[in-house]
């Protein structure tokens, strides 16, 4: 089998993502990964490059800037695996300092990175739950009183987000105009993003978009008594209700407390997204 390498243009895109289509159905992970709107930040953004074989794109890769770094991703033909495209693509996209990013992290790539000097610096599970199945009774405690998202209760979201999260690595210290701005977009669902608020002020809440839960959180007292249970499944309960089939949310890997409970609430893991960088 002869393999041609190619620069990618914006014209490729539709076979860049037919094996998208294909690697998310071998190894796992969100289809929006596989969408033209995400392809195109990927690949139309920066320097890319494929593999053919007998004229079908077995592989690419891109460069881009994410801010004054250089993010590299890559895809590989399941199929054509085990052949060393992974490594000549890899080497067509590390000429320079870069960060590697994966959506979808399998073994082989995993022991790949290392052997080329990267070292792991970030990784979360995607979990996937189906909606149609049951949920769990989890009560909310009674002292506590439950909010939507609305202009009068933004400011009781932000001081729930601080308290759940500010004793979490990597923590960005946003202010509360830089956290809505990340938080709230065209997908935000406000009626299903709800804040828990007690006697002292806010002490827990859930925000999500169309099919995610994007953060939930309890504050340090509020910790394994049910909370965030009980957020997450009233949440995920106002989603079905609104039509939607299944659910996504990322957790970090250093967070297994999170882990457990949404495995205990039905979801499954599907994809590991993870970045690497050069050591030393």
């Amino acid at each position: 089998m002869t393999i041609e390498w190619a620069a990618l243009s914006a014209a490729d895109l539709p076979a860049v993502a037919d094996l998208a289509q294909r690697c998310v159905a071998n190894d796992g992970g969100l289809q929006t990964t596989a969408s033209p709107s995400f392809l195109e930040r990927r690949y139309a953004t920066g320097a890319a490059v494929g593999a053919f074989a007998e004229g079908r794109l077995v592989a690419c890769g891109a460069v881009r800037l994410v801010g004054e770094v250089s993010a590299a991703t890559g895809l590989v033909d399941p199929a054509h695996r085990g052949r060393g495209l992974g490594s000549g693509l890899l080497d067509r996209l590390i000429e320079g300092p870069v960060r590697l990013e994966t959506e979808s992290l399998t073994l082989q790539a995993h022991a790949l990175f290392l052997a080329r000097g990267f070292r792991q610096t970030f990784a979360e599970d995607v979990y996937r739950r189906d909606l149609a199945l049951p949920f769990p009774a989890v009560p909310f405690p009674p002292e506590l009183e439950i909010e939507e998202w609305s202009p009068g209760t933004e400011g009781s979201f932000y001081e729930a987000y601080s308290a759940s999260f500010a004793d979490r690595p990597g923590f960005p210290g946003w202010s509360r105009e830089e956290w809505v701005d990340w938080l709230v977009d065209d997908e935000f669902l406000p009626e299903c993003s709800l804040v828990a608020r007690g006697a002292g002020g806010a002490v827990g809440f859930v925000a999500c978009a169309e099919g995610f839960l994007i953060q939930v959180g309890a504050s340090p007292g509020w910790r394994r008594r049910g909370l965030a249970r009980a957020l997450a499944a009233a949440a995920l309960d106002r989603m079905r209700t609104s039509g939607a089939t299944e659910a996504f949310l990322d957790v970090n890997v250093n967070n297994p407390a999170s882990a457990a409970l949404f495995q205990n609430l039905g979801f499954e893991v599907i994809a590991r997204r993870a970045r690497y960088e050069r050591s030393g």
